[in-house]
């Protein structure tokens, strides 16, 4: 947990700093936050209060410390399946109260995207198929369920929005 609000902490500096457009220095005693470079952008859901950086990969160092995007799916602004995956005990918590129409937005240094949500489902954790590529922006979100199971949870809970056309 204090490896994760570190990274996220720092990160979240870093990436402002980008927004921005500059490298201004943080009023701290660390110098300025290194960007890592596998940082893609943030995820935010207002209405559940989620606003997290997002990494590549998906690997637990990853997941420990971030949200991962799923390799070999579309990337920010791409046409096609951007698949996200966060632990249900940390970064997607709130997923549990996310609904139909909620909005989520991603933000590159350079972009927003908005989606809106339009449906949920849990499956087995081999059904891949929720991230198969589709011929429209979408974004998948990823996460173990129930949300308050103890230890290794035996499903994923789906979240699937399509990318807001205004």
């Amino acid at each position: 947990m204090v490896d994760a609000r570190l990274y996220q902490a720092r990160q979240g500096r870093a990436f402002s700093a980008l927004e921005r457009g500059t490298a201004a220095r943080v009023a701290t005693s660390d110098p300025a936050p290194a960007a890592d470079p596998l940082v893609m952008g943030r995820i935010e859901i207002p209405r559940l209060g989620i606003s997290a950086i997002v990494r590549e990969g998906d690997d637990d160092g990853t997941l420990a410390v971030a949200v991962g995007h799923i390799p070999g799916t579309a990337g920010p602004g791409e046409l096609g399946n951007m698949a996200l995956a966060g632990h249900r005990d940390s970064f997607f918590r709130a997923l549990e109260g996310i609904r139909l129409h909620d909005s989520i937005e991603f933000r590159t240094a350079g972009r927003r995207y908005r989606y809106l949500v339009d449906s949920t489902e849990v499956v087995e954790p081999e059904e891949t198929r929720v991230l198969d590529p589709t011929g429209s922006a979408v974004l998948t979100l990823v996460t173990c369920y129930p949300f308050q199971w103890v230890g290794h949870a035996p499903r994923r809970f789906i979240v699937r929005a399509r990318r807001d056309p205004s």
